[in-house]
């Protein structure tokens, strides 16, 4: 078994003079901002009907009502075709949203250009990223004009399977825009096939780490299948196993620390995956009345100090941290940890103490895996 990027933070570790000294927290400024991106247009589907179209915007951009709402009062939203006038306006199959802001295309372009996605592992086979957050794995659609992480695999040339759509090259699995950590990308068609083979019988998995609101009262496991939501279809809930519209959905919270500052009842705590649904651990928390910070869309109340509000309007605080698979051509068992975002280690060591995890250079990293097995032996 071998580890990536790198070992884990154990005490043995941090004494051991033999490990050099260098940044993990890795900067996401090169990100191109969310919000400055060109006119992007999105038409509804037969499953996003009766959406009011704020909700909708917000969850297409991956943004919060608010900042929809300044959006509209630039009058910058059109619904087909026509000037939006009014953000309650409920959608219908078919209708057309454009957002256009006040970057030209080609800026936005350049930006991408020199966008520097951290690469965690890579072979003739594979190849791991650290997705930074606000930037959308892939379209969802063809009239999505989203710039994207395929875009960015297609212009750094990389070499990407096809078995999907041409939006989806290499796409074995995705991360919400607001998300960032480590993603695997299928080089092969024959790595694709054999790492989504892997994922429905659970060889591969991700750990997650995320900062909730409210403190679970304990470490437990979530086993409650989701469903759209019957009036905002672009939100999952749970719902009982004998619904027939309903798909599994299984995931494990697990507590490290609390925040220091008792006034905002802030805990870090882990996810491990056991499927791999749409909003899976956004929905599964929300249904224990505990929302991810920043994730305005399924709940959270903005209660944030000053000093962590920009962080929170860029993006939820949600990372996945540690990816596992076994290699699809050797079998060899893999570890790949994603280091945090210099926002989000930036945010943690401002509200928890968490030197335990520090490694000699005072970069946070979790064993996900052992906290895990010590939660639930």
């Amino acid at each position: 078994m071998k580890n990536f990027s790198h070992t884990m933070p154990t005490k043995d570790l941090l004494d051991n003079s033999s490990f050099s000294c260098f940044s993990l927290a890795q900067d996401s400024k090169t990100l191109p901002n969310p919000k400055e991106t060109p006119c992007q247009t999105f038409t509804l589907k037969d499953d996003e009907r009766e959406i009011r179209a704020d909700i909708f915007i917000a969850k297409m951009l991956q943004i919060s009502r608010s900042q929809v709402e300044k959006l509209f009062l630039k009058g910058q939203i059109s619904l087909n075709g026509t000037k939006l006038n009014k953000l309650g306006t409920i959608l219908k199959t078919h209708d057309t949203i454009s957002i256009q802001e006040d970057i030209s295309p080609q800026e936005n372009l350049n930006k991408l250009e020199n966008l520097e996605i951290p690469i965690l592992y890579q072979d003739e086979d594979l190849l791991v990223l650290n997705k930074p957050a606000g930037l959308i794995v892939h379209r969802t659609n063809e009239q999505d004009s989203q710039y994207t992480l395929v875009h960015w695999l297609q212009q750094q040339n990389f070499p990407l399977s096809n078995l999907g759509d041409s939006y989806r090259a290499g796409i074995v699995h995705r991360l919400d825009k607001g998300t960032s950590g480590a993603i695997v990308i299928a080089k092969t068609n024959f790595a694709h096939e054999n790492l989504k083979l892997q994922l429905q019988t659970r060889q591969m998995g991700r750990y997650y780490l995320c900062v909730i609101d409210k403190s679970l009262k304990e470490s437990q496991i979530i086993d409650s299948p989701l469903l759209r939501h019957s009036k905002n279809r672009l939100k999952y809930i749970v719902t009982h196993k004998a619904n027939p519209h309903a798909k599994a959905a299984k995931t494990a919270f697990f507590k490290i620390s609390s925040a220091r500052n008792e006034k905002f009842n802030y805990e870090l705590i882990g996810a491990k995956l056991f499927t791999g649904r749409t909003h899976q651990i956004r929905a599964h928390l929300s249904s224990l009345n505990r929302h991810i910070l920043g994730d305005f869309f399924y709940g959270y109340r903005d209660s944030t100090p000053n000093d962590s509000k920009d962080t929170l309007q860029e993006r939820i605080l949600l990372h996945s941290h540690l990816l596992y698979l076994q290699h699809p051509r050797n079998g060899e068992i893999l570890h790949i940890y994603a280091p945090l975002f210099k926002e989000m280690q930036d945010f943690l060591n401002l509200h928890f103490d968490l030197k335990s995890y520090q490694d000699s250079c005072a970069n946070l990293l979790f064993p996900l895996d052992n906290l895990y097995q010590s939660a639930f032996p």
